[in-house]
């Protein structure tokens, strides 16, 4: 925990993992609820808030990787905020121009177009933002 923050599930199964009983992984639980060194919701949204600012993931991505860490998913969809269209084009845009960074394509160049869309489909960016931030690239605002 002096290192980095867990959610109660992920430090349950860590703990399981060490071969603790589970009476005593309750007892640690409760103990870190108690003094507040444990709590989901406020780890979770504080995740959720940072990797939001730094516009490196698409809301998607975040969602997912915060559900692996082990925060319940009806909660973390819940942080999502309802307008994230914006948000999610700018990140989509930069994460474009700076792997296409000093390179010149044709606005009909469909292999690039490809490439694109396959680059941010895989980040988890949806097929109206990956059309819009191709359509702004490939005509001259993002060389």
């Amino acid at each position: 925990m002096a290192r980095q923050e867990y959610s109660e599930n992920l430090l349950r199964k860590k703990l399981t993992a060490k071969k603790y009983e589970p009476a005593e992984i309750d007892a640690a639980i409760n103990k870190l609820k108690k003094f507040k060194y444990l709590n989901d919701d406020e780890t979770c949204a504080r995740f959720f808030e940072n990797m939001y600012a730094e516009e490196k993931l698409s809301v998607k991505q975040i969602c997912v990787k915060l559900i692996q860490r082990g925060y319940d998913s009806n909660f973390v969809e819940s942080l999502i905020p309802a307008e994230t269209f914006e948000r999610e084009f700018n990140s989509a845009f930069k994460i474009i121009a700076k792997k296409f960074a000093g390179k010149n394509f044709s606005a009909d160049d469909m292999k690039i177009k490809n490439r694109i869309y396959q680059h941010l489909a895989a980040k988890g960016f949806s097929g109206e933002i990956i059309s819009a931030v191709i359509e702004k690239f490939l005509n001259g605002d993002g060389n």
